[in-house]
């Protein structure tokens, strides 16, 4: 008996918190690792069942001219590669986990990410079309649909629905990982070849990035399954997320070109385990699979607390967070844009966790018939090692919906201050020159926050009046 309590003793005096590997400071070379030319069938690499990564390489033209090297399990993160390709019709190379068509349901793999950084041939080095980023499928029993979740691409600017093919459709913006992401549809016909539709028409969802003219964003993190919850929402977009899940792999695909990618770090898991923030036991046998892992989450999460404290401290004040880009004002029934989070040790901020958003599901979409006048929005968030960190974005005023702009026919130019809890039809109190504000230069703002400078707007309609700190609604009839 005494025995058994002094292993139980030693058990928990070598289970300690580790911090997973931030992925931008992982920008070591590799080498060796193993070469497939061509077109290559879906191959388990390591791994077995929910945990298998595999490989997968396919070419539309080009044959041998295109290449990939897996850099093998125990280098990059597991999953690095590089790929190569020229003048292909269509190549895609991928490395991730493989389930096959007996894949269980996204929600049943746990908390899936991928830690990332790579980099990459220049831009119009991919062709017509290009995508970097996830990639998968999923399938039922009489159909299946392609998902891409895309970071980066080849091309110029922004990436969107025009660049994707024909019939597509846009489904709003989603905000995941600290990132605004696109949301599309399209439709591919038959013939353009499927995992498990018998050759026929299928859909494609995509998550596209938000700010890639200005972010190349070639490392961080990936929340695979944050997307999918998100997907779930959006009825038009749901209905093509199917009951199995055939992969989720880190993708690079290319329509002709002479171009390459290299990854320096890829490492997924289906724990959560990314962003250099996860937590794991260990002692001095090798480490614990995922499983085991999960087994001894009480362990860990004895020790939780105190990592937090830990990671606070040693950051000290030498790691803070800022959230910059909140917009001045939103109209009913409109969408505040996610404001952008930096951190000062250049890592990406991730485990983000939004205050004073608009609705308590986390939307930022804003309901045309509220009361409430003004969203304050803060953040907390972790970078790097440096874990709990706050950021204060600032305010946003609510405005009347812009159906009401044009409400007053009169030509006049008066200006009407209107009180912020009346209703949108309420009565305004007449004030020409704005006299109950201070004497302060004022500055006028549209309904979606954009500046129109000092001088009264000539067009009748409501706007944002900032003078000082104060700000009001007022219509200019």
């Amino acid at each position: 008996m005494k025995k058994v309590a002094i292993a139980l003793c030693l058990a928990i005096t070598f289970t300690v918190s580790v911090f997973a590997q931030n992925p931008c400071d992982q920008t070591t070379k590799l080498t060796g690792g193993t070469t497939y030319n061509g077109t290559k069938g879906a191959t388990v690499l390591y791994g077995s069942g929910d945990d298998a990564i595999g490989v997968e390489a396919w070419t539309e033209a080009g044959g041998n001219a295109t290449k990939l090297t897996w850099y093998g399990q125990n280098q990059g993160g597991g999953s690095a590669f590089r790929a190569e390709w020229t003048n292909s019709t269509d190549y895609l190379g991928r490395v991730g986990y493989q389930w096959g068509t007996n894949g269980k349901k996204w929600s049943n793999l746990g908390d899936l990410c991928v830690d990332y950084n790579y980099t990459r041939s220049a831009n119009g080095s991919g062709g017509s079309y290009s995508y970097i980023g996830i990639y998968g499928w999923t399938i039922s029993s009489s159909t299946s649909a392609e998902y891409y979740i895309v970071e980066d691409w080849f091309g110029n600017g922004q990436q969107g629905a025009n660049n994707l093919g024909s019939g597509c459709n846009t489904h709003g913006n989603i905000t995941v990982d600290g990132k605004q992401y696109q949301v599309i549809t399209c439709r591919r016909p038959q013939g353009s070849g499927c995992v498990s539709c018998n050759n026929q028409a299928f859909y494609q969802v995509f998550s596209v990035r938000q700010g890639m003219a200005n972010n190349n964003n070639k490392c961080g993190t990936i929340s695979i399954k944050k997307h999918f919850e998100e997907w779930t929402k959006i009825s038009a977009v749901s209905q093509y997320i199917y009951d199995k899940t055939y992969e989720s792999k880190f993708l690079v695909e290319a329509q002709g070109g002479t171009g390459w990618f290299e990854a320096s770090w890829m490492k997924f898991s289906r724990t959560g385990a990314c962003g250099g923030t996860s937590t794991t036991p260990s002692s001095s046998s090798a480490a614990p699979s995922s499983s085991s892992r999960a087994a001894s989450s009480s362990s860990v999460a004895a020790s939780s607390s105190s990592r937090a404290n830990s990671s606070s401290s040693a950051a000290g004040s030498s790691v803070t967070l800022s959230c910059t880009g909140l917009q001045a004002s939103v109209e009913k029934g409109g969408t505040i844009a996610t404001p952008t989070l930096t951190c000062s040790n250049g890592s990406q901020a991730t485990n983000i966790n939004w205050t004073g958003r608009p609705q308590s599901n986390g939307s930022w979409s804003v309901t045309t018939n509220t009361n409430t006048t003004s969203y304050t929005i803060g953040a907390t968030a972790t970078c790097g090692t440096a874990s709990n960190l706050t950021a204060s974005c600032g305010t946003v005023a609510v405005g009347a919906a812009s159906s009401s702009s044009n409400a007053s026919g009169t030509s006049s130019s008066s200006v009407a201050a209107v009180s912020s809890s009346s209703s949108d039809d309420a009565t305004p109190i007449l004030n020409s020159q704005l006299s109950t504000l201070n004497s302060q230069p004022i500055t006028y703002f549209s309904l979606k926050g954009e500046p129109l400078g000092n001088a009264k707007p000539q067009k009748a309609g409501i706007y944002i009046v900032k003078q000082g700190s104060s700000v009001q609604k007022v219509a200019v009839r």
